[in-house]
């Protein structure tokens, strides 16, 4: 008996009860969960822990935490919870249209979204980075070992989280729809023509039903700290600044002056973004041949984009 694993298997749910029952009752996981989350110290009282809350044609938040902060507002963080399953289309802006409804409807005065999973996961799906916050299983692991010393729950909550991460590790499978695949292909194709070849298209890899992001790469861009995109079923082309968020000012100041019409500015999670509106596409409702007229604006977008980013590179 003592050779077998004391859990079978480790689910989401397991994780969102485990992360849920911390909320609710310890003072000390809501402080540093918190800080995490907004960049600083901000947690001041308790007000409520909630899981599976259904929003109004908005869909699902897995994990609604709300607190009031130290300066007395309103304060919710909306967590997804992700083991393994695939991301839903837009899930991430999703969650931000819920905290935006939240703020409307004065349930809260400020609000942060936040995926939880493992560290794997995370840098494997490209909706992660449309959250606010990204938490590894890894560092909620490392909270619970700093606890359990004396404390053999914090110990035995350890375990259950380093057995979701172990599943993660060896069960995490991208299931591929054919369809997104296909068009993304197709996409591919279309991006060699000579007009568009100087954007290099990232390769056209098999893509689940959520992936909707297409990255570029063209010479001169550094991919470690820039990327261009075109998120199709946002509807928007993007030059994303990594982990700028705190700098869009200093962006905004060497930027500006070059900005058209079509481009704005925005934070995006930790990043900033010069963003150009395009048409929406859902690759798993349209074919490509339904909207090239839109794929071609997008790509004209991406043109300027890469221009503006050669152009303002050096200043």
């Amino acid at each position: 008996m003592l050779k077998l694993k004391f859990l079978e298997s480790v689910t989401e749910r397991d994780i969102d009860l485990l992360v849920l029952e911390e909320l609710s009752v310890s003072e000390n996981f809501r402080k540093m969960f918190s800080a995490q989350v907004f960049g600083k110290p901000i947690y001041n009282a308790y007000l409520g822990a909630w899981h599976s809350v259904f929003s109004n044609n908005l869909g699902e938040t897995d994990l609604l935490f709300l607190f009031e902060a130290v300066n007395g507002e309103k304060a919710a963080i909306l967590i997804e919870n992700k083991l393994d399953a695939a991301p839903m289309p837009d899930q991430g802006r999703r969650y931000r249209q819920r905290g935006e409804e939240g703020i409307k409807t004065r349930l809260w005065k400020i609000f942060k979204t936040c995926i939880i999973a493992p560290t794997k996961y995370l840098l494997s799906v490209n909706d992660s980075g449309s959250y606010d916050r990204m938490f590894s299983y890894e560092s909620i692991r490392e909270y619970f070992l700093s606890q359990s010393d004396n404390d053999n729950r914090s110990a035995y909550k350890a375990n259950v989280i380093l057995d979701g991460i172990e599943r993660n590790r060896r069960g995490y499978q991208a299931i591929e729809n054919e369809r997104v695949t296909n068009f993304v292909k197709h996409y591919f194709e279309y991006a060699a023509d000579e007009k568009y070849r100087k954007l290099k298209m990232q390769d056209a890899k098999s893509r689940q039903a959520g992936s909707s992001w297409i990255v570029f790469y063209p010479n001169g861009l550094p991919p470690e700290e820039v990327t261009l995109a075109h998120q199709m079923t946002n509807g928007e082309v993007k030059l994303i600044f990594k982990g700028q968020a705190n700098n869009i000012e200093i962006i905004r100041s060497k930027y500006q002056d070059s900005l058209s019409e079509r481009m704005s500015l925005k934070k995006a999670g930790q990043s900033a973004a010069i963003i150009m509106k395009v048409k929406q596409i859902s690759p798993l409702e349209k074919d490509f041949d339904e909207v090239t007229d839109i794929i071609d604006s997008a790509l004209d977008c991406l043109s300027q984009l890469s221009m503006l980013y050669a152009n303002n590179s050096n200043m």
